[in-house]
C-alpha cells in the first residue's frame, strides 16, 4: 500500500499498515501537517476520537503511555514525523 500526502507518496510495508489498522489509526489520525499538536493535545484528542467510537472497543483504556506508544511506532515506520522542534528556553538576560 502507499500512503500519499501533501504529493508525496510512500509505500509502507504490510508490517507498518498492520500496526495502522490494529493500534495507530487512532493516534495518526489526529496528526495534521498544517496544525502541529503538543503531545497533550495529541494524546486529548486521541482520547475524544476514540470515544465518539465507542462501538470499537479496542481504545477503551488510551492512556498517555499508548498514545506514546503508538506515537514512537508511527515514528519508526515512517507514518507520522517532528513537525516543528522544541523552542529552548530563553537565556537569562
Amino acid at each position: 500500500m502507499v500512503f500519499c500526502n501533501d504529493g508525496r507518496c510512500q509505500p509502507f510495508p504490510a508490517e507498518a499498515w498492520e500496526f495502522w489498522r490494529k493500534h495507530g489509526a487512532v493516534v495518526g489520525e489526529v496528526l495534521r501537517l498544517e496544525t502541529p499538536l503538543t503531545f497533550a493535545e495529541i494524546a486529548t484528542v486521541s482520547r475524544e476520537v476514540a470515544l465518539e467510537y465507542p462501538e470499537s472497543g479496542l481504545f477503551l483504556s488510551l492512556d498517555e503511555e499508548y498514545v506514546a506508544w503508538c506515537l514512537i511506532r508511527l515514528l519508526e515506520y515512517g507514518m507520522a514525523g517532528v513537525v516543528a522542534e522544541p523552542v529552548s528556553p530563553a537565556k537569562p538576560v
